[in-house]
């Protein structure tokens, strides 16, 4: 029975967490795996960083002037805090649109306490504060500088759309016409690809020549979020922390409903990450216990990452009443990837 995290409360498992996991290399072959690797799975958020792509490739970046910070933003699910939303206004500033061409909607910040420093600092929330704003920023600005409507650019037959779409069956290499289309909570398309797929496109940026000609922006890409891995979510987050301490060699992003997405630049891996029910914690501690598995991590870097690794519960009074820990081993299955 597929138990890949184990919820403890003093001598008891008092809940599990079913996982699905690809481990993929550059060369296409699925080398690891657990759960169903062929689990067809909407994205979210974990496919930021290539769906940024269009917006180096449009030149909006250099037309604009869009720093490597910036760009780490645009890859962002970012937690609000103030200099998130300052380099919204950065970014659209730069291209002379308005925040109100922003379309992602309005949320409370996922982190609890920058939402307790808003409301005590009088801050009325806004667009700028949406976790996807740094994302719908690159839309926008590759959107005019290719002199496309700016108030449709989250239709899916929109150019910013279509490129976005082209880019995810090009890195992933999987039919266009077969991917799976929904909508995101910020009003944008999300792709939904066999999970295997999602790993093999992450290895493939890790090793970026297999792109060919745009292997040079995704190495933008991964570079800025590695050199500035707070842009991408915020204090005490999971993507950032990774990369903090990881950053040489490793990035990664999550997406929402327990998916997280990892590329191993030394190793030249894609990790793709789906947890069942959906649940973030367990979705960090399987993707730890991923890259120890593989031997990507260091005991070092594991101890400095515990607190997603094997995070322990806590009661109302700060006791210690259990923890959450991964009970899984990868299965080694390597072959050739032949799809069409």
């Amino acid at each position: 029975m597929n138990k890949a995290v184990e919820v403890t409360r003093g001598p008891l498992i008092e809940s599990t967490h079913m996982a699905h996991i690809a481990v993929v290399n550059s060369q296409g072959e699925l080398l690891y795996s657990y759960g169903d690797p062929e689990r067809i799975t909407y994205a979210r958020s974990s496919v930021k960083p290539i769906q940024a792509l269009q917006v180096l490739e449009t030149k909006a970046t250099q037309r604009y002037d869009i720093n490597e910070r910036e760009i780490s933003f645009m890859c962002a699910s970012h937690s609000g805090e103030t200099y998130h939303v300052e380099c919204v206004k950065e970014i659209l500033g730069k291209a002379d649109i308005g925040l109100d061409k922003l379309n992602c909607g309005i949320h409370v910040p996922g982190n609890s306490d920058v939402y307790k420093e808003l409301i005590e600092s009088n801050v009325e929330l806004s667009q700028s504060h949406n976790n996807c704003s740094g994302k719908h920023s690159g839309m926008l600005i590759s959107a005019k500088n290719m002199g496309e409507d700016l108030d449709t650019y989250l239709d899916i037959n929109h150019p910013v759309q279509q490129r976005i779409l082209d880019n995810i069956s090009y890195v992933c290499d999987y039919d266009k016409e077969k991917i799976m289309l929904g909508i995101d909570g910020c009003g944008a398309p999300v792709h939904a690809l066999p999970l295997e797929r999602f790993a093999y496109g992450f290895a493939r940026m890790a090793d970026s020549v297999k792109l060919e000609e745009k292997g040079v922006f995704v190495d933008k890409i991964t570079s800025s979020m590695m050199k500035y891995p707070e842009m991408v979510a915020g204090r005490n987050r999971f993507c950032t922390d990774l990369m903090r301490v990881c950053g040489d060699r490793i990035f990664g992003k999550a997406g929402a409903q327990g998916v997280y997405l990892i590329g191993d630049k030394k190793n030249k891996l894609g990790i793709a990450v789906k947890v069942e029910d959906g649940n973030g914690q367990a979705t960090n501690c399987v993707a730890m216990e991923v890259l120890r598995q593989l031997g990507s991590i260091t005991e070092e870097e594991l101890k400095e990452l515990n607190n997603f690794y094997n995070p322990k519960l806590l009661n109302a009074r700060k006791d210690v009443i259990g923890e959450v820990r991964s009970s899984f081993k990868l299965n080694k299955l390597a072959y050739e990837n032949n799809r069409q």
